[in-house]
């Protein structure tokens, strides 16, 4: 019995064309659905030419808690949740100077109301983030304030880090120190990010001093600037001051890994599908994803883009999801930073969301908070999620063959789905399948693995045919000399016959 990834293997070519021709129709079909921003109710994500492509559906809205459904009484503009450890999820709930715990089952555990420091009632109304540390300490960064409160789940304040005093930062500086957010690594160093601050994190010890600033974006070099930077030498003080500071982007979340990596995330770029808007941070702060084709954020509308990253959350198996407060969207990366569906919207149907404000994830969930809604959606992940995420494991590890099954029924289900076919390229082309593999990347529109494999295939029939060629190189050479000299020997005699007769 012939199975059907058995006839998938055997046809890539008509794979190809099929996928071709439901591209076209997906395109048409995606067109008529996005009339106007934030109107896609589907999935989707973006093919290797940039066109919005329709996806099968990876994460689902399963349902949404507000604080009256819970029985802890209604959010007041929450600013930030986070799922700890123990897979407990702490929602700041600045509005009502609170915070909401509430278990795996999204069940209200405790309400932490009363905040006590040196024995003084101290409000949490300014509080913009909180992290929870893996000894259940709270680290609240209180941007009012201008401070991080470290509490624990009795409110008890049992630390509170102000601006700290160092060389690096001179009062004259114009480094601020308004904590928006604020992560904690595994050896206790604080990171935070302060309103108005373009250095990039703040790096606090556990002792409170400051280590430097870690991460930071650049600025984009573009022609203008290049010039103007020029002209400043020749430009007079009145001119200077005119002239456009080039300042970088300050970042506007981030979160942590296990392996202690730190992901961020920008507002704003000039070219958001292929900048990095979205950031792999290594411990010395520089970034690993530094592949070109990276795309983040949506395709621009004429020359205008609209993507404005306000969170970022990592799951337990590196899948990272960052969100889009201008239009609801959460982009799905693989453990690999390749952009695997959207999803998500703008709107008051469930699934969709007003105010974006914090994204997080439990177990296979992922958590959205919003802050004019008030309320916590949770997206489930659909059983072509779940089947993306097991591949992309598999193959990110190295497992070509092993992950050949799951892209082969990514495929059935999503002809469209360009990294499928790359999936099935790699684990061919591990298989020695070379031909097969050549146009599976062809039809994953995988450039770069598409000329690889055509190089090794030229390589490989070279070394096949090796000795025939050798051998047949060296008849032939033995044939034109032998050719040669029988001829030279022919016009010799005839020459001579010649020579003959004429003395004659």
């Amino acid at each position: 019995m012939i199975s059907v990834g058995h006839d998938l293997r055997s046809k890539p070519r008509s794979a190809f064309w099929k996928k071709l021709c439901l591209t076209a129709g997906a395109a048409l079909l995606l067109a008529g659905q996005r009339g106007g921003a934030g109107t896609v109710h589907a999935d989707y994500r973006y093919d290797y030419f940039g066109n919005a492509i329709p996806s099968q559906y990876s994460y689902v809205a399963e349902t949404d808690y507000n604080g009256l459904q819970l029985g802890v009484g209604a959010f007041n503009a929450p600013t930030d949740l986070y799922v700890s450890g123990d897979n407990r999820i702490f929602i700041m709930d600045a509005g009502n100077d609170r915070i909401v715990v509430l278990n795996g089952e999204y069940e209200a555990e405790k309400v932490i109301d009363e905040f006590q420091m040196d024995g003084e009632t101290v409000s949490v109304k300014g509080v913009t983030g909180i992290f929870v540390h893996t000894d259940g300490l709270m680290y609240l960064a209180d941007k009012a304030a201008g401070r991080i409160l470290v509490a624990d789940e009795t409110g008890k304040v049992v630390r509170c880090i102000t601006r700290p005093e160092s060389t690096l930062l001179q009062e004259n500086s114009t480094t601020t120190f308004l904590p928006r957010k604020v992560l904690v690594d595994s050896r206790d160093i604080i990171y935070m990010l302060s309103e108005n601050s373009t250095q990039g994190a703040y790096m606090i010890d556990a002792g409170g001093a400051f280590l430097g600033f870690y991460g930071r974006n650049e600025v984009q070099l573009t022609f203008r600037r290049v010039y103007e930077l020029a002209m400043r030498r020749f430009a007079s003080e009145e001119q200077r001051s005119k002239m456009q500071n080039f300042i970088p982007v300050e970042f506007t979340n981030f979160d942590i890994d296990g392996q202690g990596f730190i992901y961020t995330v920008t507002a704003y770029s000039e070219r958001p599908e292929s900048d990095d808007m979205i950031k792999k941070l290594n411990p010395l702060g520089s970034n690993i994803y530094t592949d070109p084709y990276y795309s983040w954020g949506d395709m621009p509308e004429g020359n205008t883009y609209h993507t404005t990253y306000t969170d970022i959350a990592v799951d337990q198996e590196g899948f990272t999801y960052a969100l889009d407060a201008y239009s609801g969207r959460i982009f799905w990366y693989d453990n690999m930073g390749r952009q695997q569906a959207i999803f998500g919207g703008s709107g008051a149907y469930l699934g969709a969301f007003t105010a974006p404000a914090a994204i997080d994830t439990l177990g296979g969930d992922v958590l959205v908070l919003d802050s004019v809604k008030n309320n916590i959606t949770v997206f489930e992940p659909t059983y072509f999620g779940e089947l993306v995420k097991r591949a992309f494991l598999l193959y990110n590890g190295g497992y070509y063959g092993e992950s050949r099954e799951l892209f082969e029924e990514l495929v059935k289900m999503d002809a469209n789905y360009d990294w499928a076919y790359v999936g099935l390229g790699r684990a061919c082309y591990e298989d020695g399948d070379w031909e097969e593999a050549k146009e599976y990347f062809r039809s994953g529109v995988a450039t770069e693995a598409y000329s690889e494999v055509k190089g090794d295939l030229r390589n490989r029939n070279l070394k096949e045919h090796f000795t025939g060629i050798f051998f047949g190189i060296l008849l032939g050479c033995f044939v034109i000399i032998v050719a040669a000299r029988l001829i030279g020997a022919y016009l010799t005699e005839r020459r001579k016959a010649a020579v003959d007769r004429e003395l004659k």
